[in-house]
C-alpha cells in the first residue's frame, strides 16, 4: 500500500519544513495513512481503490494527509 503524500508534498503544498519536522513527518504519513484506510473500512470502502481509479479522489487523500501530517 502506497501512501497517499510524499515530503514534498507537503513540501509543496505548505511549507518547507526542518530536518527534524521530515523526520517526524515521515513517521506520521504512514500512520495517517493507516488511519483513512481503517476509517473507510468502516463504511465498507476500499480506499485504496478509489485513489487507483479516481485522480481527484486521490488529490483529496493527498491533501487529507498533508493537512494531517
Amino acid at each position: 500500500m502506497a501512501n497517499y503524500a510524499t515530503i514534498q508534498d507537503i513540501t509543496s503544498l505548505w511549507r518547507t519544513m526542518t530536518t527534524t519536522e521530515q523526520t517526524r513527518a515521515s513517521a506520521l504519513i504512514p500512520v495517517v495513512c493507516a488511519s483513512l484506510r481503517a476509517e473507510a473500512k468502516k463504511v465498507g470502502k476500499d480506499l485504496d481503490a478509489l485513489v487507483d481509479e479516481d485522480e481527484d479522489f486521490a488529490q483529496v487523500a493527498k491533501s487529507v494527509t498533508v493537512d494531517t501530517s
